[in-house]
C-alpha cells in the first residue's frame, strides 16, 4: 500500500501588521491630544467664567462709592464751600482744605481719553492727596470717588463757564420765567472700584443738587 504525502504551504508573515500598529498609534496620539485640549477649553472657560463674576461684582460695589459721594453732596461743609472763589485769586483758595477733606473739586480736573480724572487712576497719588475720606474696603475690594463740579473756574455758578440742569428750582422750563430763578451746576461723580484677580471698574454719574 502506497502512502500519500501532501505538501502545506507555510503562511508568509503578513506585511501589513506592521502598518496596523503604526495606525493604531497615531489615533492614540491624536486621542491622547484631543483629551487635552477639552481640558485646557474647560479650565479656560472656568477661568472667563471666573473673572466675568468678579468683574461684575466690582461693578456692583461702585455702588457704594456713589452712596459716599452722594452723603458728602449732603453736608453742611460741601454746600457752604462747593461754590467757594475765595482767596482763588490769584490763590490759593480759602477752601481748598475743605474741597480735599470731601473728595472734591470744583472744577474739572485734567482726564484721559475715556474723561477719567488722571489723578483717581493713580491710586498713591490720589490717597496723598485726598486722605480724609479714606477707600471703602469690603471682601478684598476697595471704592473711592471723586466729585468734580462740571465748571472751569471757580465761584457762583453760571451758564458762561459751567454745565448746568434743565431744572430750576425757582422758576419754570427756563430761568427766565420768572424772577430770581437760578441755574443748579451739574457734578460729575466717578467711582473707582479695585476688585480681586485685578478687576478695575470706573462709573461715573452726572447729577445736581436741590436749592433748600
Amino acid at each position: 500500500m502506497r502512502l500519500r504525502t501532501h505538501t502545506f504551504p507555510i503562511p508568509h508573515p503578513s506585511r501589513s501588521r506592521g502598518s496596523v500598529l503604526a495606525v493604531v498609534l497615531v489615533v492614540l496620539v491624536v486621542m491622547m491630544l484631543g483629551g487635552v485640549s477639552l481640558l485646557r477649553s474647560v479650565d479656560t472657560s472656568a477661568l472667563l467664567s471666573g473673572n466675568l463674576a468678579f468683574k461684575r461684582d466690582s461693578v456692583n460695589r461702585t455702588s457704594v462709592g456713589l452712596n459716599k459721594a452722594f452723603e458728602t453732596m449732603q453736608k453742611s461743609e460741601f454746600t457752604a464751600n462747593e461754590a467757594s472763589d475765595a482767596g482763588c485769586n490769584p490763590g490759593p483758595c480759602n477752601a481748598a482744605s475743605t474741597w480735599i477733606g470731601l473728595n472734591y473739586s470744583p472744577r474739572l480736573l485734567e482726564t484721559d481719553a475715556n474723561g477719567v480724572p488722571l489723578i483717581l487712576k493713580n491710586k498713591a497719588e490720589f490717597d496723598a492727596k485726598f486722605a480724609t475720606i479714606k477707600p471703602i474696603s469690603e471682601d478684598g475690594q476697595e471704592v473711592r470717588f471723586l466729585i468734580e463740579r462740571m465748571c472751569t473756574d471757580y465761584g457762583p455758578s453760571n451758564e458762561s463757564k459751567c454745565s448746568v440742569s434743565d431744572r430750576y428750582e425757582l422758576g419754570g422750563s427756563y430761568r427766565q420765567d420768572k424772577p430770581g430763578s437760578i441755574s443748579l451746576p451739574l457734578y460729575r461723580v466717578t467711582v473707582r472700584s479695585d476688585g480681586v484677580r485685578n478687576t478695575q471698574t470706573y462709573v461715573q454719574a452726572t447729577v445736581t443738587t436741590r436749592v433748600k
